[in-house]
């Protein structure tokens, strides 16, 4: 009675969250191949061709709001400074909590309203579809600045249209998921590689756990009730095992009906109960214990957000008393968890599921000027390998391909010895897709898994059937009248 009480509220407050959305937005949803924004001024040319900037001011806002938002602001000032008398960018952050509404409500009530936003793919589709946001494209031909598909690793690069044809809704930065972390020196006491699949992950922690000198200690240190672990590390299992997150052509969740959808969830529930049975991870645990115990040398496995790595970096290096070079060198490693859930070889095995931050242009711009602006801006910070590198040492893998290429990135040691193996090939990353159901899908997903992990003698199919319908209960009410 308890569970079915949490149950109704929760389908409750997504319905309630559903109708502020919709009456935010004026309470209609309108085709974005309409044309609902206006376009105004004209823009100044050099003999070359390109756009003459004369004080140009952007107002930002930006998701990022946590260890990696002081890095975002000093980029923006290095612009600044770059653009000194051309474009100035004043940017504000708001926490991801609120994000959605608190954004949405300024652009819909052009209250104090940012003209460029840096979102989560995972919003695109909503605010687009609600017409929040306006497409690039005709400032890109009207200024010549283009920006192209092309320019971006194609796994990102699908979402610039949002799911709408002909459309550049968004400019990919970035992406990030779930990162491990390992001790290389006791990682090299059972095994000589980093394990690359299931079957190797588990060799190596039955070792570990064996091995009587470590007393009975896990090999993994997680923190299962950290929002990020539930909302990356679960539905990366669900891919591992071959599952998908909804219907494309529905938008309704199939996790049950569809049988082997049910098969995948069920084996990702699976994948993880499993290594907390067997005592090599454990469900609950704070990450300040988690933490702890791996910069103390007594956990094999660190699983963290990529954000804390300066953090964890530093810390790690005090408390052993060394320079961080000799940590990075001889200590800490950075590994992928492509594969650790897997629980068949499958085509999707190595995917990993996580977020991508896009550049949106909000429907209250109307100055070719600054539309203009906001491109110069996202290609200098898509662009820039120097760029690149500040924003992969605070914890994102670069997108762009021209920043990628560059020897300046790929000889950084951040993203050699971390970044750039946390996620294993770009091409098996994933996003939620073209959804306007995302927070609805991923909230069903987190109650999923704190249903059947908390409890591993929940039996998981009555469970993942009734997520599915809860989810389909919202999706279907905010599908009304489309």
């Amino acid at each position: 009675m308890k569970m079915k009480k949490i149950r109704n509220f929760l389908i409750c407050a997504l319905l309630c969250g559903c109708i502020g959305l919709m009456a935010a937005c004026g309470g209609g949803r309108l085709s974005p191949t309409d044309h609902w924004w206006t376009t105004t001024g004209e823009l100044v040319k050099d003999e070359d061709g390109n756009v003459v900037f004369d004080n140009v001011e952007l107002k930002l806002t930006t998701v990022v709001n946590g260890q990696d938002k002081a890095v975002f602001d000093t980029l923006v000032a290095m612009f600044n400074l770059e653009y000194e008398g051309q474009i100035r960018v004043i940017s504000t952050s708001v926490d991801a909590s609120v994000f959605e509404n608190t954004v949405s409500n300024q652009i819909s009530n052009n209250s104090n309203a940012p003209d460029l936003v840096m979102m989560h793919q995972k919003s695109m589709r909503s605010f687009a579809q609600y017409q929040l946001i306006q497409p690039f494209d005709e400032a890109m031909e009207s200024s010549g600045i283009a920006i192209s598909p092309d320019n971006y690793a194609a796994q990102i690069s699908q979402y610039m249209s949002a799911g709408y044809e002909d459309r550049t809704f968004g400019i990919p930065v970035d992406a990030q998921s779930f990162a491990v972390f390992y001790n290389k020196e006791v990682l090299a006491k059972y095994s000589d590689t980093v394990p690359a699949s299931r079957s190797e992950l588990l060799e190596v922690c039955r070792k570990f756990t064996a091995d009587s000198s470590n007393n009975g200690r896990r090999p993994i240190a997680w923190a299962t009730g950290t929002n990020y672990f539930i909302e990356y590390v679960f539905p990366t299992a669900v891919l591992q095992n071959g599952g998908s997150f909804y219907d494309a052509d529905s938008m309704r969740t199939n996790w049950y009906d569809d049988e082997e959808n049910r098969a995948a969830y069920t084996a990702a529930i699976e994948s993880i109960r499993e290594l907390i049975d067997l005592g090599y991870a454990a469900y609950g645990e704070a990450n300040s214990n988690a933490l702890s115990q791996f910069i103390s040398g007594e956990r094999l496995f660190y699983f963290a957000t990529p954000w804390s790595m300066q953090d964890l970096i530093g810390n790690y290096a005090r408390t052993m008393g060394v320079t961080q070079a000799e940590l990075i060198e001889n200590v800490l490693g950075g590994a992928s968890m492509a594969g650790w859930f897997a629980m068949s070889d499958n085509p999707a095995k190595n995917s990993i599921y996580g977020d991508s931050h896009f550049f949106t242009m909000t429907k209250t711009v109307s100055d070719i000027n600054e539309k203009a602006a906001m491109l110069e801006f996202a290609r200098w910070f898509t662009s820039e390998a120097s760029v690149g590198v500040e924003w992969a040492k605070a914890g994102h893998v670069s997108v762009s391909n021209a920043i990628t290429a560059s020897e300046e990135y790929q000889i950084e040691t951040y993203v050699s010895e971390y970044i750039g193996k946390f996620y294993g090939d770009i091409d098996n990353f994933n996003c939620i897709g073209t959804t306007p159901h995302y927070d609805t899908i991923i909230t069903n997903l987190c109650g999923l898994f704190t249903d059947t992990v908390d409890d591993t003698s929940v039996e998981i199919a009555p469970r993942i059937k009734q997520r599915q319908d809860d989810a389909n209960t919202v999706i279907d009410f905010a599908n009304m009248g489309v």
